[in-house]
């Protein structure tokens, strides 16, 4: 029994939202087995909407005009890819023309590129992404009620989540803790520390790069940290070095997971699948080349997301601005179905060379490895020929030899004619909705 979870529920329940109902549907499937057409059967629904709903969606399925009933993802091949900037030109059309009977709201992409787009969404796409978080989270070893702290950095999560009579009761009765990632000042982080230590959650949910960040806090202040109980991360890149630094420091299992604004949460590391498990209620995945052709399994691509549950404003193909691989779940793990290999970061975030060549960001990152002046980077392509180290300093001193290594390795990547640049400061901002970003290319993918 557990009442926590279903006075809450019940709470829920009253405000006309059957968030309980959708959760314990979709862990009772997962534990029974997920019907292997669920997301062939949402597609044909969200397909059928758009087709009588949404005039944008409604003209292009006109020119198709073949049948998505039998088979809805192959369908999908020839739909248009959906950009931010057709978002922004066609957005009455992108609306749903049924939205006077739904609970609807404005919402916004979390902005890491620093040009946020306005999105609609309904209250039917917060329930049912609510259960797959909660579901999540639960695979992850922490049920509803048992202790929970957010480690998190976005103004509007964050006032979302802690202010108010209304948010501290929900708080206090899921028995969440809140602890803001945009004042992470030394004295924050031994706060911090302390209150992991004090109240030993199940799970700790936060920002990739904020738990890196604390992890090396408490390594090289040399502060206790009792072990922790497991971790998701989230809104950020979970690098290796990262993951191998927060599961030493705090002694847990790291869970990645997946998701943005616009769609909610896409996929969540799964110890049985081998990479992150894509929530078949909630969003389908394709991965695509430059030309917008879906790729072979494994082969690394752009992400594009349909979700399932937003029919307000449909996002269908939607260009995300990642890049990963995908598995449709062979073998061992077909029963999952789409299993997400590897998301591996922004397509902002990979460096362009003048020869058309993606470079990962992971190699700047490796170049800067074990450096101890080094506190904090950002590497900035401003162009194809000049590359930015922008380095905040630790106290200790560094060698001309050092940076000319530095410099020969961008060299190699980028070309002898690379101008590299460093800049020593104080400060590097994150970005407006709080994320840092590790790398940031200004040179546009076309």
């Amino acid at each position: 029994m557990n009442p926590r979870k279903a006075i809450y529920f019940a709470l829920v329940r009253l405000r006309g939202q059957a968030l309980g109902r959708y959760y314990n549907s979709f862990l009772r499937e997962y534990r029974d087995g997920i019907p292997p057409d669920t997301t062939t059967r949402l597609l044909v629904d969200l397909l059928t909407h758009c087709k009588h709903a949404v005039p944008y969606y409604a003209e292009v399925m006109y020119n198709m005009a073949d049948s998505f009933n039998e088979d809805p993802k192959e369908y999908l091949r020839r739909f248009p890819i959906l950009t931010k900037d057709i978002i922004r030109n066609h957005f009455d059309e992108l609306k749903s023309t049924d939205l006077a009977r739904r609970n609807w709201y404005f919402n916004t992409s979390g902005g890491s590129t620093g040009e946020p787009v306005k999105l609609i969404q309904d209250w039917e796409f917060v329930v049912r992404s609510g259960a797959i978080t909660l579901l999540y989270s639960k695979l992850a070893g922490r049920e509803i009620g048992e202790r929970e702290v957010f480690l998190w950095g976005s103004t509007r999560d964050i006032a979302g989540g802690s202010e108010g009579w209304k948010a501290q009761l929900v708080n206090r009765l899921t028995n969440t803790t809140f602890l803001n990632a945009f004042l992470m000042t030394p004295g924050r982080m031994r706060e911090y520390i302390a209150i992991l230590n004090i109240k030993r959650p199940r799970l700790i949910v936060a920002y990739a790069d904020s738990l890196y960040e604390l992890a090396r806090f408490a390594e090289r202040e040399g502060l206790q940290v009792l072990p922790q109980a497991a971790a998701i991360t989230s809104a950020g890149t979970l690098y290796p070095f990262m993951r191998e630094k927060i599961e030493e420091v705090f002694r847990c299992k790291v869970f990645d997971r997946y998701g943005s604004r616009e769609v909610g949460d896409i996929a969540c590391e799964h110890s049985e699948c081998g990479g992150l498990w894509v929530g078949p209620w909630g969003n389908y995945v394709e991965i695509v080349d430059s030309e917008g052709n879906r790729v072979p399994e494994g082969t690394e691509g752009e992400i594009l997301v349909t979700s399932l549950t937003n029919f307000a404003m449909p996002l269908v193909r939607y260009r995300i601005g990642d890049r990963g691989t995908l598995s449709s779940g062979t073998g061992s793990d077909r029963r999952y179905g789409q299993v997400l290999k590897g998301v591996l970061g922004r397509t902002d975030d990979m460096v362009r060379a003048k020869n058309g060549v993606l470079i990962h960001g992971g190699y700047f990152m490796v170049m800067l490895f074990f450096r101890d002046w080094i506190r904090k980077y950002q590497v900035i392509q401003k162009s194809y020929s000049s590359i930015v180290f922008r380095i905040i300093r630790s106290e200790s001193d560094y060698e001309q030899a050092e940076l000319d290594e530095i410099v020969a390795k961008t060299k190699l990547a980028m070309g002898d004619d690379c101008d590299v640049i460093f800049e020593f400061v104080k400060e590097i901002p994150t970005s407006a909705s709080g994320k840092y970003r590790y790398i940031i290319s200004e040179v546009s993918a076309g």
